[in-house]
């Protein structure tokens, strides 16, 4: 029984390729949560923007069921796309391609995912501080660097123009002199 596990474990590990055919399923996912929204907002605002959403409109009650079922669907497919992306990010994590992180967010000191109870704030789970933290500092140290470049030419440029001040200076004497 020894020699199943292994293999059980083997057969459970995703390929890039899987990795690949998820981030689509999760953009095609996208695309039914914004449809979602639509419908909800649209029956909400009582301008419908299609034939199902005029539909909806005919009375009180079949508005209620359409927004309900709209909002339902909205929740479920947000719901399912935290959880395919926190998979793809643990993926990562696997591969080293980012630094695993604690489950913590340091800005705000609270615990990510679980529950998504009336006490948190920002994001959620996969809010960008949370990625950030976890990712390498290598864009980090080239923003650095690029700013430091950027500022020491203006310092430079500015440098430039005070040493150019005591001409100028008497230039505006000169010319004072011959208002005078």
């Amino acid at each position: 029984m020894d020699t199943d596990e292994p293999a059980s474990a083997q057969s459970l590990a995703f390929t890039p390729a899987d990795r690949i055919t998820e981030l689509n399923e999760i953009d095609r996912s996208i695309a039914t949560l914004l449809s979602a929204a639509s419908d909800a907002i649209g029956i909400l605002s009582n301008q419908p923007n299609g034939e199902k959403q005029e539909r909806a409109l005919q009375n009180s009650a079949t508005a209620r069921t359409a927004f309900s079922a709209a909002a339902e669907t909205y929740f479920s497919t947000l719901s399912s796309i935290e959880v395919r992306l926190r998979r793809q990010v643990y993926a990562l994590e696997e591969a080293n391609l980012i630094r695993p992180g604690d489950e913590r967010d340091s800005r705000r000191g609270r615990v990510l995912g679980g529950d998504s109870g009336p006490s948190r704030v920002g994001g959620g789970p996969l809010d960008p501080s949370w990625l950030s933290a976890r990712a390498s500092g290598k864009v980090d140290a080239g923003m650095k660097r690029e700013l430091l470049s950027q500022a020491r030419e203006f310092v430079e440029r500015a440098d430039k123009s005070t040493q150019d001040w005591p001409s100028k200076i008497s230039n505006i004497q000169d010319l004072d002199k011959d208002m005078g």
